[in-house]
This record gives structure tokens, sequence and C-alpha cells, in this order.
């Protein structure tokens, strides 16, 4: 009987580990909410991320990124990569050279976001991962976003 007991014990955890492994390093999948990143991404979807981008610092202009919120640090946000180190964004006359090691992040419903233009450039070691598709809903299923 503890035989058994133990051997499960050892098998879920063994699992576990794995579980652990793949969503901090390889993928991981975010249930969407907000609407900052409308028509893009509703609130709602599923999406899964690419975590090694970030290890490998494989983030580029265009990539919709999630990121831990430079506000608030217990809150993911979801945005797109409108500029990396060294290069300038513009709105309007307001220009901003983003600095080395962070990146502009923009949501796509600029009348309601909170990005960069309000918190400022934000620094590559947020970065929690890259979407890569869409999954849910099926109707919309999307390697492109």
């Amino acid at each position: 009987m503890f035989k058994k007991v133990g051997s499960f014990v050892f098998t879920s955890f063994k699992y576990f580990c794995v579980a652990h492994c793949v969503t901090e390093h390889v993928a991981d999948i975010f249930l969407c909410s907000g609407d900052s990143m409308e028509p893009s991404i509703h609130s709602g979807d599923l999406v899964i991320i690419q975590r090694f981008s970030k290890m490998i610092k494989n983030v580029d202009k265009g990539d919709v990124i999630i990121a831990k919120s430079p506000e608030e640090h217990n809150k993911f946000i979801m945005k797109r990569v409108k500029a990396v180190d060294g290069q300038m964004v513009r709105r309007g006359l307001n220009y901003q050279v983003v600095p080395r090691g962070s990146v502009w992040l923009e949501g796509d419903n600029h009348t309601n976001s909170t990005d960069s233009w309000d918190f400022g450039p934000v620094p590559k070691g947020l970065i929690h991962g890259r979407v890569v598709c869409r999954i849910w809903p099926i109707s919309h299923f999307s390697m492109k976003i």
C-alpha cells in the first residue's frame, strides 16, 4: 500500500517538474483580458506564448509580447513592440528614443490603452514571452497576430 502511494507521489512530482519547466522556459498559455489590443486580440482569447525568446533576446518590432506591468508588478500586460533599444518613436510632436535594454510597447487600440506613452520604455527583463498564436476561440485561430 505505502509502495503504491509512494510511487504515485513520485510519478506526480516528476510530471509536475516537467510541466513547470515547460511553462517557465518553453511555452505557456494566457487568457487575455481587457480591450487594449483590439481588434487584433479580444478579451477572453487564449494565446500561446513562446518563453525562450526572452532568454535569447529574440523580440523584434511588431511582436506581441506579455510582460510584467511596470506599474503593477503582480499583473501582466499584453502589448505590441513598437520600437527596440536605440529606435525613435513619435506621436504627434512627442518624440522618445528607446534606451538600451528596453522596448517601447503600445496597445493596438490607441484610444483605450495604457502603454509606454504612459509608463515609458519597458526593460527587456520584464518580458515574459512572445505571443505566437491565438488558440481560442477556435473560429479566430491564428498563427499571425
